[in-house]
């Protein structure tokens, strides 16, 4: 594995899928050249239906998006634990595909220490769960969301909060989407050296999270590319992009997004 190979989250599909609908739609990613996918959490509820499917698709999964919502920073212990428990159930739903990485959004995103205090436990717990599921659990970069977060945890204090825990198999992903909003990439891909295990791939303008396809906005990901792999990041270009209006992509149009990237990964 290495980063010139090019991974698609599924979400580029946004509806909720039937069976039939999935098949066609991992068909039209594989026949797009796509080697690998990241199961999207927008697919939770379809999931055991189309797990059949994903099994005869010939695609082979990479990584497993997680659920862990906001009630896992509740110091309401029933809301938490709930937050935590749908977030292993998932797991446990996916867990075939391990060992890869478990995607969840960090989401002390309060000035509050007695929040941070209870999303620690629910990582804490989450963590013990997962992790004999196989999983290398990886907390996401956040995006800058001032109207709506009172704090912004910025790549030092995600880093920071892994690097504590002391744990082989609890990593991060770089979602560059998210860390270009407040931060320069290449200090972001500094701060998380030797922790990144995935990556999120998409574009924006600079101004706010817009998961647009590559290329559509602004950011610079021949730059971004280099300083990944100059600190040691080896797994895929992983897409999570999603077309304007909830477009249904078609095959000629997942092509062209991968050919682009390919272009950009391999400086032609």
């Amino acid at each position: 594995m290495n980063i010139n190979k090019i991974s698609l989250s599924c979400s580029v599909f946004r509806p909720v899928p039937d069976e039939n609908s999935y098949r066609h739609w991992l068909e039209t990613i594989r026949l797009a050249g796509y080697e690998y996918v990241e199961l999207s959490r927008r697919h939770v509820s379809c999931f055991p239906a189309v797990l059949p499917v994903l099994r005869d698709s010939g695609l082979k999964v990479w990584s497993v998006h997680g659920i862990l919502d906001g009630g896992s920073c509740s110091p309401d212990e029933t809301i938490r634990n709930n937050s935590v428990e749908k977030a292993c159930l998932w797991a446990e739903k996916t867990a075939e595909f391990a060992p890869c990485p478990l995607v969840e959004h960090y989401l002390d995103r309060y000035n509050d220490p007695v929040r941070g205090a209870c999303f620690r436990r629910s990582i804490e717990q989450l963590y013990d769960r997962v992790s004999r599921l196989g999983f290398i659990l990886c907390i996401e970069t956040a995006p800058y969301k001032p109207l709506d977060n009172p704090h912004y945890p910025d790549s030092a204090e995600i880093a920071a909060f892994v690097r504590s825990f002391g744990k082989d198999d609890l990593q991060m992903t770089v979602d560059l989407n998210h860390s270009n909003l407040h931060e320069d990439l290449p200090d972001v891909i500094r701060n998380t050296r030797g922790l990144v295990k995935n990556i999120h791939v998409s574009d924006n303008h600079g101004e706010k999270e817009e998961h647009l396809p590559p290329g559509e906005g602004i950011i610079d990901f021949r730059s971004a590319f280099q300083a990944l792999r100059a600190n040691g990041y080896t797994g895929p270009c992983n897409l999570e992009f999603h077309f304007p209006g909830c477009q249904i992509p078609s095959e000629e149009d997942l092509r062209q997004v991968r050919m682009q990237m390919e272009k950009l990964l391999w400086n032609r």
